[in-house]
């Protein structure tokens, strides 16, 4: 029977839509209990209708996880956070308060050690804002929610809403810190994993257990927080692995849970790491057939996709040399093979602003100009190492992030199986975009962290109102996923954004408007006649 709210709403192109359909058959291939999508015209038809095999049912938690404790708030000077953070801000004049969630490190035993969670909270600009505050749940896994303090302090959503960030246990300035300051001066494989030895034998003597720093962790510490707040109902906005985290909250305690946002879905339920090349190259593709199909962009850039593919054989015989600026803005020299410029490719489609370039910089570096290409390396941080990386740099923990992922999908992946989803690829996309995933499967067992239980990984079914969206051309987390997400989310609503990269909820004003129109009654469709308007951006010369 269809529940009042329509499941899923998409308002697709065809060539987007044959691109979700084919992404969520391979993302089936070897998940038996989700269910096929069969063509249909937008909007969609209900996801869980007829032709939906029925979701698992999911097992209690175990008795063992459920012992007493006693999770409590500690208030801090936000003085401190500025000196850690490096900003100049000052968060009491605009409001800002901050602290700490303590919670014990392992709920099994409770007590023992405790983690302690830093979070800061974000008045609205509304003289009468709305009672139900949002948590941002950041992605990653490993990121800090309070490395983007500013971007939040500057975010739409604040018009009504009061904004509460927090980093999740392992991350940013929560403690302990699972940063893994040994690995960010890696420059090879044979450093990382080196450096990736160090760090774990470095927090072993710490006494970290890095088997309690995982999603349902994760979740628990955020039901935590939403009981120590003490407010009625929160919304629950993720990005990317913070959508999996919001998931994870639906499964195990979704009280005062109003509404949930996730942007760029991760679902429980896929192997990522079976698919990430195969994923990677189907966005590289209907990028550029995406231009192809648009009539200025194919008369610009004239068979751009067979070019691209003969551009990589050339650039893999004799990588090209050129110069950037780094981050000092002094130039240096950099050098890109057809593998290099595979992966950068890749890494640019995650940004929205920057995907409107890649044309350009193909069809010039096949003409032997590389200015767009300088313009590309220097506006994502592409070649100087991770973007705003130092050392001591507490945005992105490692320590999580392999502790998460080797925990909960490393043991469902095999690199065969990636192998094998991505042989119908391009030869020059498959074997260049498999070499992270490999990388990957090789570092996995220097964290020697449990697998997952069967809870952990199955589809999450909830009726809470949640907003699903997702970009065209997102290289990490497809469109299909969204759909896979929804399947069991029967009050939900899915809008792909065209053009599209990684994390869309403000990489366009419509995506905004349609992200405040849910919040404001997540009971009703949102209107998403904006959508209709939109196709995506092609640049044709630099800024």
């Amino acid at each position: 029977m269809v529940p009042p709210m329509l499941h899923a709403v998409t308002r697709l192109r065809p060539l987007l839509l044959v691109l979700i359909l084919a992404l969520t058959l391979a993302a089936c291939a070897d998940e038996p209990e989700l269910v096929s999508v069969a063509p249909t015209s937008a909007p969609a038809a209900p996801i869980n209708g007829s032709t939906a095999t029925p979701l698992p049912a999911v097992p209690e938690p175990p008795a063992e996880n459920l012992a007493d404790y006693a999770a409590y708030l500690e208030e801090t000077d936000c003085t401190e956070l500025l000196e850690l953070l490096d900003l100049e801000l000052d968060l009491d004049e605009l409001g800002v308060s901050c602290g700490y969630l303590i919670a014990p490190e392992d709920r099994s035993a409770p007590e023992g050690a405790e983690v302690s969670l830093a979070l800061a909270m974000i008045p609205s600009r509304s003289a009468t804002p709305r009672p139900d505050p949002i948590i941002y749940l950041d992605g990653g896994p490993g990121g800090s929610a309070l490395f983007g303090i500013a971007d939040w302090i500057d975010s739409p959503l604040r018009d009504e809403y009061e904004i509460i960030l927090f980093d999740q246990r392992g991350t940013g300035l929560s403690w302990p810190s699972l940063n893994c300051i040994e690995m960010e001066e890696a420059e090879d494989d044979e450093a990382t994993f080196a450096a990736a030895e160090a760090c774990r034998d470095r927090l072993a003597d710490e006494e970290v257990n890095l088997n309690v720093y995982n999603s349902a962790a994760n979740a628990a510490d955020v039901a935590d927080l939403i009981a120590q707040l003490g407010y009625d109902e929160v919304n629950l906005l993720g990005i990317s692995y913070g959508t999996r985290l919001a998931m994870a909250v639906l499964r195990d305690n979704f009280a005062g849970v109003r509404s949930v946002i996730l942007d760029s879905p991760y679902p429980p339920n896929v192997n990522a790491y079976n698919e990430q090349a195969l994923n990677a190259g189907l966005a590289i593709q209907a990028m550029l057939r995406g231009c192809a199909s648009d009539p200025e962009c194919a008369d610009a850039f004239p068979d751009l996709e067979e070019r691209f593919y003969s551009l990589i054989d050339l650039l893999d015989e004799e990588p090209i040399l050129f110069e950037v600026e780094d981050e000092e803005g002094e130039l240096v020299e950099a050098e890109v093979s057809g593998a290099d410029l595979v992966n950068h490719i890749s890494d640019w489609l995650y940004i929205t602003d920057l995907i409107s370039y890649v044309p350009l910089m193909i069809d010039e570096l096949d003409r032997g100009e590389t200015a767009a290409l300088s313009f590309l390396y220097e506006e994502s941080g592409t070649g100087f190492g991770r973007q705003g990386a130092a050392e001591g740099d507490l945005s992105d923990s490692e320590a999580m992030f392999y502790a998460v992922e080797c925990r909960e999908e490393a043991p469902f992946s095999t690199m065969n199986q990636a192998r094998a989803q991505a042989a119908d690829l391009p030869p020059q996309l498959d074997e260049a975009l498999l070499g992270s995933v490999e990388n990957f499967f090789e570092l996995c067992p220097i964290w020697d962290v449990a697998s997952a239980t069967a809870r952990e990984r199955a589809p999450v079914e909830s009726a809470v109102p949640t907003l699903i969206l997702a970009g065209e051309y997102d290289p990490v987390t497809p469109p299909s996923w969204g759909l896979i997400a929804a399947l069991g989310l029967s009050n939900s609503y899915f809008y792909v954004l065209p053009g599209g990269g990684h994390a869309v909820i403000d990489a366009s004003d419509c995506m905004m408007t349609i992200s405040k129109a849910f919040l404001d009654n997540p009971t009703r469709e949102p209107d998403a006649r904006c959508l209709d308007d939109l196709t995506p951006f092609f640049a044709y010369e630099l800024p």
